[in-house]
């Protein structure tokens, strides 16, 4: 499989909501307050806003859900969520993995209406930090 650089996406959050235990895990929501994204054929910064649910299961594995609005340097709105998991006890290094889809109306930016992409993350002393790449 090819893949290219897309972006790297930075983000900030508030406080950690934590709603409790539910049927399927621990469930907490992290608001997104802001960040920025760079990359090759976009940049600009993420508008405060957006949501990362996650569900913390009993093996460990979190499950994530993030939506959030981009806003590009020249000012077009972006629609970005994801899905992934992340495994801080997977063996080697941490497990951190997300499938991004875009939307957007804006002419510019519509290839980013037709792919696919994968990203891995990191959480870093500033808050998660995804870097993600186009597959071809």
């Amino acid at each position: 499989m090819r893949s290219r650089p897309l972006m790297t996406l930075r983000l900030s959050t508030a406080p950690v909501q934590n709603i409790g235990v539910v049927p399927h895990g621990t469930r907490l929501t992290f608001p997104i307050t802001g960040g920025s994204f760079d990359g090759d054929r976009l940049r600009g910064k993420v508008l405060a806003g957006g949501d990362d649910w996650v569900v913390k299961r009993a093996d460990g594995v979190v499950e994530l859900d993030l939506r959030i609005t981009l806003e590009t340097d020249d000012g077009a709105l972006i629609h970005m969520t994801f899905e992934g998991i992340r495994n801080d006890g997977a063996p080697g290094a941490p497990y951190f993995r997300t499938l991004p889809r875009f939307e957007t109306a804006d002419a510019k930016y519509s290839f980013l209406n037709r792919l696919l992409a994968v990203g891995t993350g990191a959480i870093s002393e500033g808050g998660p930090v995804h870097v993600i790449e186009e597959i071809l």
